[in-house]
């Protein structure tokens, strides 16, 4: 087991990649919080960066993105800005921020995407970027047939679309239905700029964030699984985010993982 001075000073290691080497004398999103508690600094740096982000299990750009996402949905301006730098430092685009805020917008609310595409503009300007996706939304297609597309990769992704309603759905459930088969699904998760597995642990993120939502957690991890990620990267998004959101939601979070990995579906499967 390492030492608390060698996981300060792994600490140290990771705090300079991710700050682009400027981590060393980096204080944090908000330094004024060191002033007051300079102890902080010390168990942050060996906790969360020398004993979490090192860990293996998860790469550090998807460490990154989950992070970011969190920031997003808990609309922390100051801590979004630190973390886009993080995420550009470690090899994320500014494209795929960008489609990350675009999937926030359903996962968070609208708010906390246009609150995060704000913060991101101004720090991408900060390093001279000068960034605008092309307009790719095929407005020419009838509402049947994005509800089609959405279906189609939403059914990729989970074969049992409909099993989220244990009963039979009021009218009202049924309109939200639609529009989420047609705008997440048809119109978000369908576009490029952001691969399957990023919007997968973005959307884990959003959830442990959320917290309180059971059964779209277990359905998003069984996509994950689905998908190709592995229980080890599943798990590391919840001790990821246990420091930014909160022990409690990343234990729960981490608890419903492991009863999904229990189900018949994933019970035989390697890890």
């Amino acid at each position: 087991m390492a030492s608390l001075e060698e996981r300060f000073q792994k600490g140290l290691e990771i705090r300079e990649r991710l700050a682009g080497g400027q981590g060393r004398i980096f204080r944090g999103s908000l330094p004024v919080a060191y002033e007051l508690a300079p102890d902080m600094y010390r168990i942050s740096t060996e906790c969360l960066y020398g004993s979490i982000w090192s860990r293996p299990g998860l790469e550090i750009k998807y460490r990154a993105m989950a992070t970011f996402t969190a920031a997003a949905v808990l609309r922390a301006p100051s801590e979004i800005r630190a973390y886009l730098r993080n995420a550009l430092n470690v090899g994320v685009t500014p494209e795929e921020i960008i489609e990350i805020c675009m999937m926030i917008a359903f996962y968070g609310g609208i708010p906390a995407a246009h609150n995060a595409l704000a913060v991101a503009k101004e720090g991408f300007e900060e390093r001279g970027m000068h960034v605008t996706l092309p307009e790719t939304f095929d407005s020419s297609l009838t509402p049947e047939e994005l509800y089609a597309r959405g279906l189609a990769k939403h059914q990729e992704l989970s074969p049992d679309v409909f099993g989220y309603h244990p009963a039979e759905p009021s009218p009202e459930e049924g309109d939200l239905d639609v529009l989420m088969q047609e705008y997440l699904w048809g119109a978000v998760w369908t576009r490029p700029g952001l691969d399957t597995k990023s919007r997968i642990v973005c959307g884990l993120a959003a959830l442990l964030v959320m917290g309180g939502y059971d059964l779209s957690t277990r359905r998003m991890i069984e996509r994950a699984l689905r998908q190709g990620l592995a229980r080890a990267e599943i798990m590391e998004i919840g001790m990821q985010l246990a420091f930014y959101v909160g022990i409690f939601p990343a234990r729960a979070f981490m608890h419903i993982a492991n009863s999904v990995f229990r189900s018949p579906e994933f019970a035989q499967s390697s890890s």
